[in-house]
């Protein structure tokens, strides 16, 4: 097993193929009804989210990914920017998808460095689709206040306020000025 929660429990099988994939399996006393629209999140959120093989109400098959919760990593300083770099496109990939993950502030869970080096984000039983997710609103936070912990500045917290409810294009623009302030920050807490 290579993971249970509330609905569901996760677990590492092999195909015809010999190859290995992940099977999230619903739990009989689970309160969900099916993984459906687990399902087609995922297939929408790729590639950041592990690659979809094969769904239905009960069960999604899907790529299983090997690699090292970003967090373990996230605390190694010659290794911090460029991860929290990708680990912030990411999330901004999601918006961009209009996918709302739900439990990024607890990325701890959900994150992992690939051994290719690629951010992956897993687990979107609780994802929706929106017209405003906030995941890159609750990975900044994650990664500031709960794994550097450091502060977030005055003008961070505005900028994120404003890109919850920024359009489409505005959105963009915001993240830029996000990334400039999350590198000229890093440097100078080295």
């Amino acid at each position: 097993m290579i993971d249970k929660g509330h609905s569901s429990v996760v677990l590492e099988v092999e195909l015809r193929s010999g190859e290995h994939a992940a099977l999230k399996i619903l739990r009989t006393d689970s309160k969900r009804e099916d993984l459906l629209t687990e399902c087609e999140i995922v297939r929408k959120a790729y590639p950041i989210s592990p690659k979809l093989i094969e769904c239905g109400r009960s069960y999604v098959l899907m790529e299983l990914i090997r690699g090292v919760p970003v967090i373990k990593i996230l605390h190694k300083h010659e290794e911090r920017l460029p991860l929290i770099l990708k680990v912030l496109s990411a999330g901004r990939g999601l918006d961009v998808l209009e996918i709302d993950h739900r439990e990024l502030s607890r990325a701890h869970k959900h994150v992992v460095l690939t051994y290719d080096d690629k951010v992956k984000i897993f687990d979107y039983e609780s994802a929706a689709i929106s017209e405003y997710p906030r995941n890159l609103c609750r990975l900044t936070s994650w990664i500031f206040n709960s794994v550097l912990e450091i502060k977030l500045r005055r003008e961070a917290v505005e900028l994120l306020r404003k890109y919850k409810k920024a359009d489409r294009e505005l959105r963009r623009e915001i993240f830029s000025e996000l990334v400039s302030h999350t590198v000229s920050t890093l440097e100078r807490h080295r």
